[in-house]
Formats: structure tokens, C-alpha cells, sequence
């Protein structure tokens, strides 16, 4: 592996570089979402409280949770009393800084998933000059097992970079799923608690 790494070239070192970030975020992304993940109970527990107006213990449920849901559950709550516009102006603020959260590094995956092939390509170009040169400097007198092996360790660094990248961009989409779906409970759980907090003034 290390001697691959070292025929690679130079801009094996670049990509060695995306590798780490791209796991770093990957694993702090999933970490993240798995930490802040709202019970499926949430709703129909907050919706059940509101029925009894029990607002304070809706309040204490939804604080003791750490998920989006959660928070913007909270926001309608504390905001309570006042009229249907302004509560929803308050989720939707609310939900807005929670999806600022949750989008938080995806693009620095989706830019890793993107650049590492097109470094890979160009270190492939580049030790494909190489190998051609060499060639050219023999004057015509060319051995195929060297033009061979010139060009295989020429396309070492388009397999890294394949390599690097396919993960990542896996990665950024199931995460980005991960974000749409939190994005719909969040519009759903809060439209309905809206709508009952309404019903009750």
C-alpha cells in the first residue's frame, strides 16, 4: 500500500488530505445526527399533554429531548397564547436554525466528493507526460513493460480519487436524505401542534 502510495506521485498527498477530511466529516455528521435524533413518540406524547393543557409538562418533554422536532415543538409552545402567524413565524425561524445545524459540513463532503476525482484525473495526465517523455527521450527504442508500467502507475492517483470520492458523495446524499426528512417532520409536527394550540385559545 505505502509503495502504491509513493508511485502515485505527488498529488497522491492532496487526496490522501481529502480521505481525511472526508471521514472526519463523515463520522462527525453521523455522530451528530445519531445524538440529536427525536423519539417517534414525541409528537402524539406533546400532542396528548396539550389535550389535558398540560403546556408546562409539553415544555419539560420537549426540553428533555435534544432533537430538531423537539426544539421547534418548544418554540410553538412558548409561544403560546398569541396569534397563529406569530407562532409559526417562531417555529419557522426555529426551524430554519436547526437545519443551518443539521447542513452543517455537507458541503465540504460534496466539495471532497467533487475535487478528488478531478485531482485524481489530473495526476493521471500528468505522470501519463511523464511516461511519454521518457519514451521520447529513447529515440523510438521503447520497451512495452515500461510504457505498461508507466501508465498503470499513472492511473494510480484517478483510483484514489474514485476511491475518495464515491464514499463521500454516498455519504453527503444519504445525509442530505437524513436532512429532508427532519426538514418534513419539523413542518408537520409543527403545523399540528399549531393547529391545536389555535383551536384552544
Amino acid at each position: 500500500m505505502i509503495e502504491l502510495f509513493q508511485k502515485g506521485g505527488p498529488l497522491m498527498y492532496p487526496l490522501l488530505l481529502c480521505s481525511i477530511l472526508a471521514l472526519a466529516f463523515m463520522l462527525e455528521r453521523a455522530y451528530h445526527y445519531l445524538r440529536s435524533a427525536d423519539r417517534k413518540e414525541l409528537l402524539p406524547e406533546i400532542l396528548a399533554l396539550l389535550r389535558k393543557c398540560d403546556y408546562e409538562g409539553a415544555i419539560r418533554l420537549c426540553e428533555s429531548v435534544s432533537g430538531p422536532v423537539a426544539a421547534v415543538l418548544s418554540e410553538a409552545l412558548k409561544h403560546r397564547g398569541r396569534s397563529i402567524a406569530t407562532m409559526e413565524e417562531a417555529i419557522s425561524l426555529k426551524g430554519s436554525q436547526e437545519l443551518k445545524k443539521l447542513n452543517k459540513n455537507l458541503h465540504i463532503l460534496e466539495l471532497v466528493g467533487r475535487i478528488a476525482p478531478l485531482l485524481g484525473l489530473l495526476g493521471t495526465v500528468l505522470g501519463m507526460v511523464e511516461a511519454f517523455r521518457t519514451i521520447s527521450s529513447l529515440k523510438g527504442s521503447v520497451d512495452p513493460s515500461l510504457l505498461a508500467g508507466g501508465i498503470w502507475e499513472a492511473l494510480i492517483t484517478t483510483v484514489a480519487g474514485l476511491c475518495v470520492a464515491i464514499p463521500a458523495l454516498v455519504a453527503h446524499h444519504l445525509f442530505e436524505d437524513r436532512v429532508k426528512t427532519v426538514a418534513f417532520n419539523m413542518k408537520h409536527s409543527g403545523a399540528e401542534v399549531v393547529a391545536l394550540l389555535g383551536e384552544r385559545k
